[in-house]
């Protein structure tokens, strides 16, 4: 039987698993009654991802902590990351600002926006569309593709609502106890839309473009 390859990279062995979504979302002490997600990776690929999850934690937990089942746990492990981070700390500490956000249909709710480096964060949603798309065809996205990353609140009202409109139109499927949610439509060898929710606050679309002929 063939080794199973890395999800994430689709060339070397897999030899321990990755969490998708990063399990740095869930701070412990985690509930017992959820299964994290979890699909098969090198080590490489795994553990490199490490600092890249540290700062999408704290920009997740920022903008959805308030909103959890248990929101002092989440604080706490913010507090605990930022604390031994100087470099998320200051991104924190030096762009935050409190403004009013659709963060629950049609209502203007007061929220903290933190501006931070779009990399890891473009990163973060790279590894979980690749792995996602493992775990959905059993098959690795071919790493010369690339994925396009658009957060939802960085998007104008007209093209959010037509993406979420085609969302809606795909099959909703959950994660790690319903707290992340996903839809996708993925063409044979052809362009692949992505939309994924973290704590029913934060939205995040994906897009795989037609890969150029060889």
């Amino acid at each position: 039987m063939p080794p199973v390859l890395c999800a994430i990279c689709g060339l070397n062995t897999a030899t321990t698993n990755d969490h998708v979504p990063p399990k740095s979302l869930y701070p412990p002490p985690r509930d017992r009654n959820i299964n994290l997600n979890t699909v098969p990776a090198c080590g490489a690929c795994n553990n490199g991802a490490s600092v890249d999850d540290e700062t999408f934690k704290v920009l997740i937990g920022i903008e959805t902590g308030e909103h959890q089942h248990d929101p002092q746990k989440v604080i706490g492990s913010l507090a605990g990351t930022i604390g031994h981070n100087a470099r998320i700390a200051n991104q924190v500490f030096s762009t935050s600002r409190r403004v009013l956000s659709h963060l629950n249909g049609s209502v203007l709710e007061p929220s903290v926006a933190v501006t931070f480096d779009f990399k890891p964060y473009e990163r973060v949603i790279t590894r979980i569309v690749r792995g996602l798309h493992w775990q959905e065809t059993r098959t690795a996205i071919a790493q010369e593709r690339s994925v396009r990353v658009l957060p939802g609140n960085a998007l104008s009202p007209h093209l959010a609502r037509e993406l979420m409109e085609l969302m809606h139109l795909l099959p909703l499927k959950k994660l790690n106890k319903d707290t992340f949610a996903y839809r996708f439509h993925i063409e044979d060898d052809g362009p692949q839309i992505w939309g994924m929710q973290f704590f029913e606050r934060h939205t995040v679309f994906a897009l795989l473009n037609t890969p150029a002929p060889r």
